[in-house]
């Protein structure tokens, strides 16, 4: 993540939890509502469900990439484990609803090598391959089911290998239908960039983001950018677009997510859902979504897609693991 201000979401977690502690005794004087609101689906058969926490079975995490495995079974990566490796997650999902009904972190799988700032994680099934990247060396990797090293050399574009180590490799997102493998960075100039399943390099696109909303210079802390990526099986891409904004009086903290349908041979791209956390005197809701990935299909024949938001470790008790889900054609 890329911040202008202060150095990284931990200072801004530190501004937000100073808040936090001195609001608590004014909360009589202001009267600020804690919400995740969410505007009008572009596509009336799109349904966002509620985000949900489950402090009890999930332990508190950076957790930054998500993979579906099949099944039930999901693997998650977090930027600031101890070492490089991946948890195995159990997300029950309502096959109706696509509602969030349990979430259980079943496993932690380690890797032989240390932690590469780990934000994007991808599964191969027909090889049987856990593939991650990282933003401190921007490399991607492959790993099998029980974190052995492949040995694969997965090359890098030119335009992913001499990113800032806060702004390189954010996403990564396998579809086996297509055999694509799809990455981008973090911050503008954003470059898409499309594998093969032999990691050839196939295609790139330069991304554009929506204008800002807020004035990042005259924050405490900011962050613009494309969070996460995920490959659909008729070749378009999920793009998510994630403004954090903190300002220097505290009130008024949010995140704004932008989630769009991008058309790679066409260039465009639509938006399929707009929502926005906030942290306030009364509610602690603001949740930074990193990792997205497709998960099972619902009753009705649409795929689910899967959310997890980076609460910092759970920051000083204020954030939260978030997770939800947004069904879509």
């Amino acid at each position: 993540m890329k911040y202008s201000g202060l150095s990284g979401l931990k200072a801004a977690i530190v501004s937000l939890s100073l808040f936090a502690t001195t609001s608590s005794v004014c909360a009589s004087t202001f009267s600020v509502f804690a919400s995740s609101s969410a505007t009008i689906p572009a596509d009336d058969n799109v349904t966002t469900t509620r985000q949900r926490s489950f402090a009890k079975t999930v332990p508190a995490g950076d957790y930054s990439g998500i993979a579906w495995l099949g099944g039930d079974k999901y693997a998650v990566v977090s930027d600031k484990s101890a070492n490089e490796g991946f948890y195995i997650f159990t997300i029950d999902i309502d096959s109706v609803t696509g509602n969030i009904r349990n979430v259980v972190c079943e496993d932690f799988v380690e890797c032989d090598k240390g932690n590469s700032d780990l934000e994007g994680i991808a599964w191969m099934p027909e090889r049987g391959w856990i593939l991650m990247c990282g933003e401190r060396d921007n490399i991607i990797r492959a790993y099998n089911r029980n974190g052995k090293s492949i040995g694969v050399d997965i090359p890098k574009h030119i335009a992913h290998t001499n990113l800032p180590g806060n702004s390189g490799l954010e996403s990564l997102s396998y579809n086996a239908a297509t055999k694509r493998l799809w990455t981008c960075n973090e911050a503008a100039p954003i470059t898409l960039v499309a594998y093969d399943d032999a990691f050839n390099i196939r295609e790139s696109y330069s991304y554009a983001m929506d204008a800002p909303k807020k004035n990042g210079t005259k924050a405490a802390a900011y962050a613009h950018g494309v969070s996460e990526v995920c490959a659909m099986d008729d070749g378009s891409l999920l793009v998510l677009e994630r403004e954090f904004y903190v300002p220097k009086a505290k009130i008024g903290s949010s995140v704004v997510c932008k989630l769009y349908r991008y058309n790679p041979s066409k260039q465009q791209k639509s938006l399929v859902e707009e929502w926005k956390t906030r942290l306030n005197l009364l509610a602690r809701s603001l949740a930074n979504y990193e990792g997205m990935c497709l998960g099972p299909r619902l009753a009705d024949g649409r795929r689910v897609v899967v959310m997890i938001a980076d609460s910092q470790s759970q920051y000083k008790g204020i954030l939260k693991d978030w997770l939800r889900t947004i069904c879509i054609e």
